[in-house]
């Protein structure tokens, strides 16, 4: 193991010592955290940093990185792991102690560059969802409990919540679905669970996708497209919903084909992630189906398409794909026009490296109540299929 002092030339890039002033409200009246060093083992992308803390009443440690994202640490500690630290970039950490009276002290700040070239060829699959999802939402329990069965007892994948983010590693695993459906949370990424969209989880889905790593994202999750970069915040899904829903005794599903009554036609039924599925063309001019009759609720997170001002000729969803890079493969069941983007394969671009397939149909529902989807076969079947495209 190789160990690094604040201010000396190292194999790795450490550069000059400098102060960040963060956060702004904060008094940095109080001495400075001192003696900051870090440990990278060669060849590991892990780092762990150390330092001394000043003397005083310390409740909190502050790592902040790159002067924006801080890391919040309870206590006082002197050291902190990164497991998977960013590769082939210059980064900076600096450190300060937060006081009981709310004061900070000053930090010192160290530079570091890891030469690194990503290992491939992971063949896990992995599952996120927040921290409370047994509790917190019966479809996200039932699909967790789902993913469990047919990947982790199978030994194929790993089920994370934010409380083990620092487990997702392209490396190991390839893909990673993240689950979100929740009643009554607002609009907005940052409206999901806190903890799904904490740095920390936002910062290892972001390092995870820039190695590589492909996301499927359902449901209320489908939001985090902007959160991680892949759209701007003016294209996120705009069709919302969170109501708690009732009893409804449709089949729900999704269109296919694209115009399927009008125009120009897409025709991704024979897409990879339909396969095997059965396509019904007298329900709702065509679709595959996700549920069947119980309690739904109305969880849209999707694309409307006329809501961004793109060109309407010869089509909203030509000029959405070309604006971004994607492929509409799926409309609501109920629209046969351009408009509804229910399920939308983002492919990887030079700035973006990773393949991010966002459903955000309301049909696509893990819990129907007390009755069962008589649909069930054909959600799983969609499910293990966009996990194995995406692998």
């Amino acid at each position: 193991m190789k160990k690094y002092i604040l201010c000396m030339a190292a194999t790795l890039l450490l550069a000059a010592c400098a102060d960040v002033d963060l956060p702004k409200s904060a008094s940095d009246s109080k001495a400075t955290v001192g003696s900051l060093t870090y440990d990278n083992p060669e060849g590991s992308r892990q780092v762990t940093l150390h330092w001394e803390n000043p003397a005083g009443d310390i409740v909190g440690i502050q790592i902040i990185k790159d002067d924006t994202d801080i890391i919040e640490l309870e206590g006082a500690p002197t050291s902190y792991v990164i497991k998977r630290a960013p590769t082939n970039v210059d980064v900076t950490y600096t450190v300060k102690a937060r006081f009981a009276d709310g004061t900070v002290s000053k930090g010192q700040t160290i530079h570091i560059f890891i030469p690194y070239e990503a290992q491939k060829g992971g063949s896990m699959i992995a599952m996120l969802v927040p921290n409370d999802y047994a509790t917190g939402s019966a479809d996200e329990k039932a699909a967790a409990d789902w993913f469990q069965k047919n990947y982790v007892d199978a030994g194929k994948g790993i089920l994370l919540t934010p409380a083990t983010i620092d487990d997702l590693d392209s490396e190991r695993q390839s893909a990673c679905w993240v689950m979100c459906d929740r009643v009554g949370i607002d609009r907005g990424w940052e409206n999901l669970p806190a903890d799904l969209v904490s740095t920390a989880t936002i910062e290892a889905l972001k390092a995870f996708a820039n190695d590589g790593g492909n996301l499927l994202l359902t449901n209320h999750a489908t939001q985090l497209t902007v959160a991680l970069g892949r759209i701007a915040e003016a294209y996120a899904p705009g069709i919302y919903g969170s109501g708690a829903g009732g009893d409804n005794p449709d089949i729900w599903g999704v269109h296919p084909i694209i115009g399927n009554v009008e125009g120009q036609i897409y025709d991704h039924s024979g897409h990879d992630i339909y396969q095997g599925m059965t396509y019904v063309p007298d329900l709702y001019a065509g679709i595959y189906c996700f549920e069947g009759p119980g309690v739904k609720g109305d969880h849209n997170c999707m694309w409307d398409l006329n809501a961004y001002g793109l060109a309407p000729n010869p089509n909203v969803v030509t000029a959405w794909e070309e604006l971004t890079n994607s492929t509409v493969l799926g409309t609501w069941n109920h629209v046969v026009d351009y408009c509804c983007a229910g399920i939308v394969d983002f492919a990887p671009t030079t700035t973006f490296p990773a393949r991010i397939l966002a459903v955000g149909l309301a049909a696509y529902e893990w819990n129907l109540g007390d009755v069962a989807n008589e649909k069930q076969d054909q959600l799983e079947r969609f499910t293990a299929n966009c996990i194995n495209y995406l692998k």
